[in-house]
């Protein structure tokens, strides 16, 4: 498969001790490098997303884009002739599922379908619309790359259905599918634009390169661009060493402990032994926090939320900051333990969310300054959330600024715009070298905002 590696001459595979292969990378690399662009073998927008995006290159319908109905099914949508006539699709796989698609979609196998069942179905389908593609395509495909991926272990797995073309081999075109599931169903990925899901994607080559870690030293983003299929690249968060494994996470490392540990071992097989798994396997199972919304946890909560926000932040108000430290979770004090169990994270998450969008402004910072000490204390330095959220935590403090008005005494006010900028220096560090990502505007085009707001160098 010399043709598919020399897509990613920075990185080679080496034996692996437990695992199939190792991705190392052949130089050292700063932070923010890219290691790998990889095109998509094929791609499937959720529902929510139709008639939003083309459904070829994903590129958003705006005043600058007109999206338009494929005229056979009327359930595709194209950004123009390049998407909609071209090898991407109609040629790849729409020509031949495009009379039968409506049919398949109303039919009852379809619908009761999880929604994200749905889309991996039409992603199924697209794989095997032209059987021959499997048969005949070049050893350095992405075709062959995807075939020597491990089939997934999954013992609740089930045979997904798929629209057949008009005169295709049934028989045949089954068993290739249940072929193709097998992999993909535990090799595809979770497309986003600036951290939000709008779709599934099989990148083969990036399954077969990049094992995970709950405490990775890379990310995946999706670039957009108009009229070509949508490309994955491998970001990495920190400076790289030559010949040191890069890793991404496959899927989010604040999820409970429990959740990751079954996750990764129902749908890949394996049992993580990352650094921040074997913290949480020594000290779970952790106690109940004190419940948000009891009254009689408030008091304990407060304190519990004011403890983590000084181990994580500090506990200066006009120095907080994000400790640029990996593993900063190994030396959690005990009493602090309560803050990985199950609960915390989403009720805290839910408080910031409802108080920042019903104008509760104080509230919402308070909220909006633990969950970042949280977001510290999991993930490793420069990981997209961070920067998100401290870019949020900003605008938060801001709207407090805004709405307040002549009523916060001026000391207060100039604390409140030293956080800002604090926040929003984090802010833009992270998505800065993340790079931009997904579709036009969002984050970075935010913190560019807000910088020319403020006036002035963000510290």
């Amino acid at each position: 498969m010399e043709g598919s590696w020399a897509q990613t001459p920075r990185v080679h595979l080496i034996p692996h001790p437990s695992g199939r292969n190792a991705a190392v990378s052949t130089s050292a690399l700063p932070s923010g490098s890219v290691v790998a662009s990889i095109a998509s073998l094929a791609t499937c927008l959720l529902p929510s997303e139709k008639a939003k995006r083309c459904d070829v290159c994903h590129i958003l319908q705006s005043d600058a884009v007109k999206l338009r109905r494929c005229s056979g099914c009327a359930s595709f949508w194209y950004c123009g002739p390049t998407c909609a006539l071209g090898a991407h699709a109609w040629k790849a796989h729409h020509k031949k599922l495009c009379k039968g698609f409506n049919a398949f979609a109303a039919s009852t196998e379809y619908q009761a379908l999880a929604a994200h069942d749905q889309v991996d179905a039409l992603l199924l389908s697209q794989m095997v619309a032209h059987p021959s593609q499997w048969r005949t395509e070049p050893l350095e495909s992405s075709y062959s790359t995807f075939m020597d991926l491990l089939k997934g272990p999954r013992a609740d797995a089930f045979d997904l259905p798929v629209c057949l073309p008009k005169g295709a081999d049934r028989a045949a075109s089954l068993a290739l599918a249940n072929e193709l599931h097998s992999r993909f169903g535990n090799n595809n990925f979770v497309l986003h634009s600036h951290l939000n899901s709008y779709a599934h994607g099989v990148f083969p080559l990036a399954s077969r390169l990049f094992n995970h870690s709950c405490v990775p030293n890379a990310v995946c983003k999706y670039i957009i661009k108009p009229e070509e299929p949508v490309t994955m690249q491998i970001v990495t968060l920190r400076n790289i060493v030559s010949d040191e494994e890069i890793t991404i996470p496959y899927l989010d490392p604040a999820l409970p402990y429990q959740t990751r540990k079954e996750a990764l071992q129902a749908n890949y097989g394996f049992t993580c032994g990352c650094s921040l798994c074997q913290f949480q396997r020594g000290i779970d199972p952790v106690n109940l926090p004190p419940e948000r919304g009891i009254e009689s946890d408030i008091e304990a909560l407060r304190k519990l939320d004011a403890a983590l926000r000084v181990f994580a932040l500090g506990a200066d108000a006009q120095s907080l900051g994000v400790p640029n430290v990996s593993g900063l979770f190994q030396t959690t004090p005990p009493p602090l333990f309560s803050v990985f169990h199950e609960s915390y994270l989403p009720s805290l998450s839910e408080v910031f969310s409802k108080t920042s969008h019903e104008g509760q402004y104080v509230d919402a910072v308070e909220a909006g300054l633990t969950l970042l000490a949280l977001y510290a204390l999991v993930y490793p330095p420069n990981y997209p959330q961070i920067g998100m959220h401290a870019l949020e935590l900003s605008k938060t403090l801001w709207n407090l600024i805004c709405t307040a008005g002549s009523d916060i005494p001026a000391r207060e006010g100039e604390i409140l715009e030293a956080q800002i900028r604090r926040f929003l220096g984090i802010a833009a560090s992270v998505l800065e070298s993340f790079g931009p990502e997904g579709d036009d505007g969002g984050p970075l085009e935010e913190i560019q905002t807000l910088r020319e707001v403020l006036g002035g160098p963000l510290k």
